[in-house]
């Protein structure tokens, strides 16, 4: 890394301008103040830079380069004419080009400084396009010898030096490396208050210094007012791509130049306008886990398809697990419906307790008891079919819902025959004495059995 300050008086170093870039030793030793000879050899011999307190005071070139009278033509000064005449003066009488042209009343001494100025910047350009080679520096006074002083701004020398080494694939490098950057100009005071510009529009120097005009001031006003996109300046700036590139590159290295990648916006979650509050609804408890299966009005419910429902019930199920006080048959489902309050109703005839299936023929009851078993009496309507019971049922299991039973009506008819009633009979060990007849019969089977006496035989004693 090359350090000026390091340097003794009247000793010399060596350094290549691939690890130290033309504009970083020009920066070094204007920031450090040095006096001394920067020296960088090419094809045409050493080319040399003069540097008094750190500033560039002189150029000299290998060759022959934008001599004054040349530049003067250029800049449309003088006529050929003139320009012969004054070369044959300045070869007859070996004399100074400037003196020659202020004797022809072409300059006076302020125009001749103002040319030389720019002479001088072109020479500059010139040594700062040289890179990629070594280059030697020598600190000390007594190494400012032969050459023409012309003071040289030390910041648009950078300037240059900056523009000369970035070529143009250099340029679009830079340029796609801060593609999703923002960048910002930033004085060494810091950011200049709303609505105010700062001096030399945060530039180090005078902006004409830099040979800048108004599209780059106006670049200027713009990176100095907020944080700006290279996309966007690239696109709708007042530069083009190239000096916009090399001017935000020099802004880099003298660090005045601050980015930051590009704050990532995240869309907002769209909210409807026409989108309804929900309200919330009162929650329905169920106790049963699996949905009870629906049944339809129309289907046939068999026993093992209510039992099914039962079990899925908790409730339910410990209910008819439960033992019941009173009888009843095995499906506990076929019972008929409730007859709903109102309908006309009949009391059912109950059964006699001899009302057995041989009753009519039993020799053993009495003959009114016969004859009023043999009459037929009043049968009611059938009871409905158990499927209205499963309906009921079904519409039980579900919490929170409430059925009412359908009304029924009941009609009983005369012509009907009564429900036989089947009654458990009763199991007897002995047989009962049978009536009107000296014959026993046996309940415990179902043929009539005849028991005689036994003859009994007496045993005499002797």
């Amino acid at each position: 890394m090359f350090d000026p300050a390091k340097i003794a008086d009247d000793a010399c170093v060596d350094g290549h301008l691939d690890t130290d870039p033309i504009y970083a030793v020009l920066l070094s030793l204007g920031q450090r103040l040095i006096t001394g000879r920067l020296t960088i050899a090419d094809a045409a011999g050493d080319n040399h830079m003069y540097f008094m307190q750190g500033r560039p005071v002189g150029v000299h070139l290998a060759e022959h380069f934008h001599p004054l009278g040349q530049l003067l033509l250029e800049l449309g000064r003088m006529s050929g004419a003139t320009f012969v005449r004054a070369q044959r003066l300045i070869a007859e009488g070996n004399r100074l080009p400037g003196q020659v042209y202020k004797e022809l009343g072409i300059l006076d001494e302020s125009s001749l400084k103002d040319v030389l100025a720019i002479q001088a910047r072109r020479k500059a350009e010139h040594f700062c396009r040289l890179g990629s080679r070594a280059f030697q520096f020598c600190r000390g006074l007594t190494y400012l010898t032969g050459f023409t002083s012309t003071p040289l701004d030390p910041h648009a020398v950078i300037f240059l030096a900056v523009r000369q080494q970035m070529g143009e694939q250099s340029r679009e490098v830079w340029l796609d490396g801060a593609r999703g950057d923002q960048v910002r100009l930033v004085p060494p005071g810091g950011a200049p208050p709303e609505g105010q510009t700062p001096e030399n529009l945060g530039l180090p120097a005078p902006p004409p210094n830099f040979g800048f005009g108004a599209p780059e001031e106006r670049f200027l006003v713009r990176v100095l007012s907020g944080f700006e996109s290279v996309v966007d300046l690239s696109d709708t700036g007042t530069l083009p791509r190239d000096e916009m590139a090399v001017l935000l590159r020099y802004l880099e290295v003298i660090g005045r130049l601050q980015r930051r990648p590009i704050p990532v916006k995240r869309a907002p979650t769209p909210t409807p306008v026409d989108a309804r509050t929900p309200i919330d609804a009162p929650a329905v408890v169920r106790r049963a886990s699996t949905p009870p299966p629906v049944v339809s009005p129309t289907a046939q419910t068999s026993p093992r398809q209510v039992s099914v429902l039962v079990e899925a019930n908790n409730e339910l199920a410990a209910l008819q697990r439960a033992p019941l006080n009173e009888p009843t048959s095995d499906d506990v489902f076929s019972k008929p419906s409730p007859v709903a309050p109102g309908a006309p109703t009949k009391p059912r005839p109950q059964p006699t307790p001899y009302a057995t299936p041989d009753a009519p023929t039993d020799p053993r009851r009495p003959a009114a008891n016969r004859e009023e078993l043999m009459r037929p009496a009043p049968v009611a309507s059938p009871a409905p079919p158990p499927q209205q019971d499963a309906m009921v049922f079904a519409s039980a299991l579900e919490p929170g819902v409430v059925t009412a039973p359908p009304e029924q009506s009941v009609v009983i008819s005369e012509d009907l025959p009564a429900p036989v009633v089947r009654k458990k009979k009763i199991k007897r060990t002995e047989p009962l004495p049978s009536e009107g007849s000296g014959l026993v019969v046996s309940e415990t089977r179902r043929e009539k059995t005849t028991i005689t006496e036994l003859p009994s035989i007496v045993i005499e004693d002797e």
